[in-house]
């Protein structure tokens, strides 16, 4: 997902009707007819795979499709979307990616974001840590357990979240989750929002993006990359448990 950062794009009103066509479950088109079941499923961008939080989804309305500026995701349902390469089993990263949202109201509480440490994404026993901004300007981080989640921090209000304040307001958003030093932070535009120990974060495994119901999000800039390790001096060391000479 590592594209340009500029993109053309629609008139506002024009995408907020491709938004309302979408979650209609159809086309604006007069005179479209409905496809056999067989034939809705959405023609994603090479490489990625994508799941909806429940079965009774229609895989049809999460939409990706790349655009010059990047990959734009037009949900209906809620899910994920990801790569099967981006996936890291040991040592420090950082992930991260840009999120343009369009066609919000004011108020407009779904939300987007990232996800690291992804194992069986494709089955029963799914698993990710993810981080999550709304453009009212509040965070979450959370796991998902199989058809369950996990609270770990609970929607909390932030400066460095980008929010719509008037119509037509179009946020834009840089998040990274980075593992570092048996640590992972959380990132919004530059700012660490929240940190946790690697051990309870667990954050090794597949890393992708996570998009909430209704929405209209160009993601932009999307990158995986090693972190330089981190050198503990011999407190940090003894603290964390790790021998003298452990980096």
């Amino acid at each position: 997902m590592g594209l340009p950062c500029t993109s053309c794009r629609g008139s506002a009103l024009s995408r907020a009707l491709l938004l309302c066509c979408a979650l209609a479950g159809g086309s604006c088109a007069p005179g479209d007819q409905t496809l056999p079941a067989e034939m809705q499923q959405p023609a994603l961008p090479e490489g990625f795979l994508i799941r909806l939080d429940s079965d009774r989804g229609d895989v049809a309305e999460f939409r990706l499709s790349q655009e010059t500026g990047g990959i734009d995701i037009l949900t209906g349902p809620a899910g994920i979307a990801w790569q099967p390469g981006d996936t890291v089993t040991r040592g420090g990263f950082r992930a991260q990616a840009t999120f343009v949202q369009y066609a919000a109201p004011v108020g407009y509480r779904e939300a987007y974001g990232i996800f690291v440490g992804g194992s069986d994404l494709q089955g029963p026993d799914q698993e990710y840590v993810y981080l999550l901004i709304r453009p009212t300007g509040d965070y979450l981080v959370k796991r998902r357990l199989g058809e369950t989640t996990q609270v770990l921090v609970d929607w909390t209000p932030h400066d460095a979240v980008d929010r719509v304040v008037a119509e037509g307001d179009e946020p834009r958003n840089t998040l990274a989750i980075e593992v570092f030093g048996g640590d992972v932070g959380f990132f919004v535009n530059g700012t660490e929002v929240h940190r946790m120990s690697a051990a309870e974060a667990r954050p090794y495994g597949v890393a992708g993006v996570r998009a909430n119901h209704r929405l209209d999000i160009l993601v932009q800039d999307w990158s995986l990359e090693p972190t330089p390790p981190v050198t503990r001096d011999a407190e940090d060391q003894e603290a964390a448990g790790l021998p003298s000479n452990a980096v």
